[in-house]
Parts: C-alpha cells; sequence; structure tokens
C-alpha cells in the first residue's frame, strides 16, 4: 500500500549522494531529514499513518493472537523524528532544478525543496515515507522585504 506524498521545507540533513550504511542493513540507504514549511503536515502525515494501518489491518486475513504475541510490543513507524520528517530509499533520488548541479551531501543542508514520494507500509505493519525527487522550489516569502 502507497500514497504519494509531496511536502516542502528545509533540509536538516541528508545522506543522498553518499548513502548511510547502518549496522544490520542489508544494503545503504539514502536519507534525508526535513523540517517542514508548515507544521500541520504533521498532523496531516500521523491522520495518513493511522489511515494507512487501519486499511492494511482490514486487508489481511483476520489471524488469531495466542497471548504470547498479543503480549509483543508493536514496531514503530521510522517517520517523524522530533520536528523532522525522515524520508528513506534504497535508490537513489532524483535531484531537479537547481540541486541536480550539487555534489556533496553538505551543499544540501539548509535548502529549501519539496521532496517527492510516498508513505508506505511493510507487512508488519511498519509505516516509512520513500522519497523519490527532491527539488527546488520558492519559499513563499522570498522576495518580500521586512
Amino acid at each position: 500500500m502507497k500514497t504519494l506524498t509531496r511536502i516542502q521545507g528545509y533540509v536538516m540533513n541528508a545522506n543522498v549522494f553518499e548513502p548511510h550504511w547502518k549496522w544490520g542493513d542489508e544494503a545503504p540507504k539514502y536519507e534525508l531529514y526535513l523540517t517542514p514549511y508548515d507544521s500541520y503536515e504533521f498532523y496531516t502525515l500521523e491522520d495518513r499513518i493511522e489511515q494507512l494501518k487501519q486499511e492494511h489491518k482490514y486487508s489481511k486475513p483476520q489471524s488469531f493472537l495466542t497471548l504470547e504475541s498479543a503480549a509483543t510490543s508493536t514496531l514503530t513507524d521510522r517517520i517523524i523524528y522530533g520536528t523532522q520528517i525522515k524520508f528513506e530509499s534504497l535508490l537513489a533520488p532524483k535531484l531537479e532544478g537547481n540541486l541536480s548541479d550539487l555534489t556533496h551531501d553538505h551543499e544540501l543542508q539548509y535548502k529549501f525543496v519539496q521532496v517527492v514520494g510516498h508513505l508506505q507500509i511493510q507487512d508488519l505493519g511498519k509505516c516509512f515515507l520513500s522519497f523519490h525527487i527532491v527539488e527546488s522550489t520558492v519559499h513563499p516569502a522570498e522576495g518580500f522585504d521586512a
């Protein structure tokens, strides 16, 4: 199950040119941490996550839980980290606009961008955000004098 997502904000940390390899991972991951321009995005994401989990729950055949399996904790989602939203992918995202000229991750930090990807749910019910396109965008207040 996937749902398209498009979020604007500031890049806080990125592993787009040099994928991040964590211990235990089978393959390196491309990651991007974004502080959204509109804080309402957190509520929107939480609602979409809950809806996706409900759809996932009802799409699976009913199974009976043993006492032991019911007591195990559920897996946490890998999306919201404090004031940042985490995007991750096994494939390198496409950089568009004036971002296509960048060559290092540190050049991407603090840029105002739009990230296009999908909210996805795994078989075990764990949600994550994949990303496919990172494009430069114009800040809504750009050009205004204070």
